[in-house]
């Protein structure tokens, strides 16, 4: 009977082990996801946003992923004080991409309600947040290869290579 009870208690603890194994990959691999540039926030550097996908998906479109991160560490140091929040607001049509080889400005699009098919976070963001966000566009001809994005209130990414 003890030995079942241990060996039963063995076979949770190992099951919980690899459950908590699998998360820390998981977390450990979106961390790493390459990115493809970066770029400051023109209100604050402490606020860098990481351009991680511009990639043709079915249907023409092309989608555009990002990750807002609050480069500000976390309570601690000699004070110990909490790092400083960093407020994130824009407008809507500070989110588009122009395809140099057409010359051409691209918006996000819309569904037939007109509302936006996109998910971006807007407010504060505490020391070490990141979110990520994202939003389809039509997607440029096939013969364009690089467009540059544009994020509200970061510097243009230029050149960006258009995955397929």
């Amino acid at each position: 009977m003890i030995k079942t009870r241990t060996m039963l208690s063995a076979i949770i603890l190992l099951a919980g082990l690899t459950v908590v194994i699998i998360m820390l990959g998981q977390a450990l691999a979106q961390s790493e996801q390459k990115v493809l540039a970066s770029a400051e926030f023109s209100n604050d550097p402490n606020l860098r946003c990481d351009l991680l996908e511009v990639k043709r998906v079915s249907g023409g479109a092309l989608n555009i992923r990002w990750r807002i991160v609050n480069t500000v560490g976390q309570a601690g140091g000699l004070t110990g004080t909490p790092g400083k929040p960093i407020s994130y607001g824009f407008s809507w049509n500070e989110f588009y991409y122009i395809d140099p080889a057409e010359n051409k400005k691209y918006s996000y699009l819309t569904d037939s309600g007109g509302n936006r098919i996109l998910q971006v976070f807007e407010g504060q963001y505490v020391a070490g947040q990141q979110r990520v966000n994202w939003a389809k566009f039509p997607a440029p001809p096939a013969t364009s290869k690089k467009i540059s994005v544009y994020i509200a209130k970061f510097p243009p990414f230029e050149d960006i290579p258009v995955s397929e």
